[in-house]
């Protein structure tokens, strides 16, 4: 059965059928994802193959038309995959975004029929690598008042100008989606998105050192020096950057939060395994009341986290996008992967900062993901001023576009 709805048609698989998706994502992550971190993290950069063998898998096209590549399952067993991916190994799961949602499913949704034909079906298979490039170095949160990265109409092009901080992947990626200002005076109604390949001339990428977060996943500054983009690389209408970038967020959030919810899954079973070995005082430690506590309360964050992520997601899938719902989401199974990874490192004490052992990964994920779409205390903002009337969370909701099918 499919939805219609304004933005985009979303098709909503059985529950037989995302079951089978979960399993085929969980047996990969078992046999092909955990056995082979240690050998990925040596190479030390993204492995293109392994996201090829997810593209494959139909992991990073649910939201997407057959004709696309996709398989049109939709939004929730998108986040099925999300959090699979998340549970085997954190930064594989970047993939869900760039390749499943935030790049792809933008340029669905607002770019011409020739764009979406060119770069979606190798995005969502995984053969082209997505950038989403927002952030700049003065400003993350407030990335329209912080925006310096302009660019001016000179003949058939746009020629830009300017800086990016933070970018996953863009060292290593095919295309991406730029933010600039082509009308610095007229606030957020002034900023355009721009489709950009990495190898256009005066783009340069600066891969930025995060040994914390391993190699799997790259962060990056970009420099934009008298880059030449044609018109035809705009995405939607000239000054439609703003709207462009909240529609991003929306579904970007909802698949943050999936992978923020198989991360703190992979540490309650890490700790519950753990606890259940380990022993100290003649005694499991899983028998000690603080370790239990913390094994408690871990199950009922991931619990809670479980039904607002695939509510929203089902939510999403019937037509009913909502900024308020995603950013609910995001910012819940954030506080949820991060209470679960600090009771995980408690728990297995000095081994968590083994290399060995994924439990340092997992702290360092669940703080970057707190950030990832809008940071945590953003979203308390937000919450807070929705919840008190003073700003509705969804009073960026988009008038509707006809998009392919």
């Amino acid at each position: 059965m499919s939805v219609e709805t304004g933005q985009r048609t979303f098709a909503t698989a059985s529950a037989e059928d995302i079951r089978a998706l979960r399993e085929v994502l969980r047996e990969f992550g078992r046999s092909e994802i955990r056995p082979n971190v240690r050998a990925l993290e040596a190479a030390g950069t993204l492995p293109k193959e392994m996201y090829r063998r997810i593209g494959e898998l139909g992991a990073f096209g649910c939201a997407f038309p057959e004709s696309l590549g996709g398989s049109a399952m939709g939004i929730e067993a998108m986040a099925v995959c999300a959090e699979e991916l998340a549970y085997a190994y954190p930064p594989l799961s970047a993939g869900m975004n760039m390749q499943g949602a935030t790049v792809p499913l933008t340029i669905l949704q607002w770019g011409a029929a020739a764009q979406v034909e060119r770069y979606v079906p190798g995005l969502i298979s995984g053969r082209k690598i997505g950038f989403n490039a927002m952030t700049e170095p003065d400003g993350g949160s407030d990335f329209v008042g912080a925006m310096r990265t302009r660019t001016v109409r000179n003949g058939g092009d746009y020629v830009l100008n300017g800086s990016k901080m933070w970018i996953t992947n863009a060292d290593v990626a095919d295309v991406g989606i730029v933010y600039c200002k082509t009308d610095p005076a007229a606030g957020h109604k002034g900023v355009s998105a721009f489709l950009v390949e990495r190898n256009t001339p005066g783009f340069q990428t600066r891969r930025i050192k995060c040994s914390v977060l391993g190699s799997l996943m790259t962060t990056n500054e970009l420099h934009f020096t008298d880059m030449r983009v044609p018109a035809g690389q705009m995405l939607g209408e000239e000054g439609e950057g703003f709207r462009i970038a909240m529609s991003a967020m929306d579904y970007g959030r909802v698949v943050i939060a999936a992978r923020s919810l198989g991360l703190a899954r992979a540490c309650l079973d890490a700790s519950v395994e753990y606890a259940d070995l380990r022993t100290a005082f003649g005694q499991k430690i899983g028998n000690f009341q603080m370790i239990k506590k913390m094994i408690a309360e871990m199950v009922c964050d991931v619990a809670a986290a479980q039904e607002l992520v695939y509510g929203t997601a089902r939510k999403f899938d019937a037509g009913q996008v909502s900024t308020r719902d995603s950013s609910i989401a995001k910012f819940f199974a954030g506080e949820a992967a991060n209470r679960a990874a600090q009771s995980a490192s408690e728990i297995f004490g000095g081994y968590a900062f083994s290399d060995e052992l994924p439990i340092s990964i997992y702290l360092n994920y669940a703080k970057l993901w707190q950030t990832g779409e809008g940071s945590a205390n953003l979203q308390r903002v937000l919450i807070a001023d929705d919840a008190l009337g003073w700003k509705s969370l969804d009073r960026h909701q988009r008038a509707p576009r006809k998009l392919p099918q």
